[in-house]
């Protein structure tokens, strides 16, 4: 990863922030992006020995002037840019029946999730195609994937994530761009830890939501895949990776 120029979105917490760290500690050039500015000033405050290679934006991705704005940044601050890696992700409405659900919380994991990565992508594809070349990762999830969600729009979303990819690499390869997208399973993030327990609130079953937990995975683990696929040596990988 020596000198690789890598924008991340949800950098503050899960798998944003172990990648951020990863890369950076790899001899990245990271620009972390996220809402939470405390937490990404955090971050940067506690990784060692990075010596400055890692910066920090401010941006909510559903908003396309806030994207643009961070995408144009990040290419300032860095250089250039060779890889995205759009993590930046929520959950709202584990287990709640879809005849209760509101409008709202629909939108707004839609308008993140799914809208937020179109727009990253739009973004940086338009530095990508002219210098005719380029990484984009989008994150997934094996939910709405290959197994159902306990939430609607969440499975929705990350479904169309996966659509999204797949649309990216049929029109960005001719211009020497690859897309990937990663679908992590249990991963010991916040974002889950939350979702268990919104589930638990709804009258989740306590031994289904406690087996989940025990076979929670590092976000770590995954952040290492997203580093090698950022990476030149993942020139060949091509579509869609699952995790555990």
């Amino acid at each position: 990863m020596s000198g690789r120029r890598v924008l991340i979105t949800g950098a503050a917490s899960g798998i944003g922030r172990a990648t951020a760290r990863a890369i950076a500690s790899q001899g990245g050039h990271v620009v972390a992006v996220d809402v939470d500015d405390d937490a990404v000033r955090a971050l940067i405050s506690e990784s060692k020995g990075v010596d400055g290679r890692l910066s920090q934006l401010h941006a909510d991705v559903s908003r396309e002037v806030e994207t643009a704005k961070a995408v144009e940044s990040a290419v300032a601050t860095l250089g250039g840019l060779d890889a995205l890696i759009h993590a930046a992700g929520i959950m709202l409405g584990q287990l709640e029946d879809i005849r209760n659900q509101s409008e709202e919380t629909w939108d707004r994991v839609i308008d993140v999730n799914l809208k937020g990565a179109y727009l990253m992508a739009k973004h940086v594809a338009r530095v990508m195609v002219p210098a005719g070349s380029g990484v984009i990762i989008l994150v997934a999830s094996k939910a709405g994937v290959a197994v159902g969600s306990g939430s609607f729009p969440y499975g929705a979303s990350k479904g169309g994530v996966h659509g999204l990819a797949l649309t990216l690499e049929r029109h960005l390869a001719p211009h020497g761009i690859r897309v990937n997208d990663v679908c992590p399973g249990d991963v010991d993030t916040p974002l889950i830890r939350g979702s268990l327990a919104e589930a638990a609130s709804r009258g989740g079953d306590p031994v289904e939501i406690e087996r989940t937990i025990r076979g929670l995975v590092s976000p770590d683990s995954v952040a290492e895949l997203l580093a090698f696929l950022a990476s030149d040596a993942a020139s060949s990988v091509r579509g869609t990776i699952f995790t555990r």
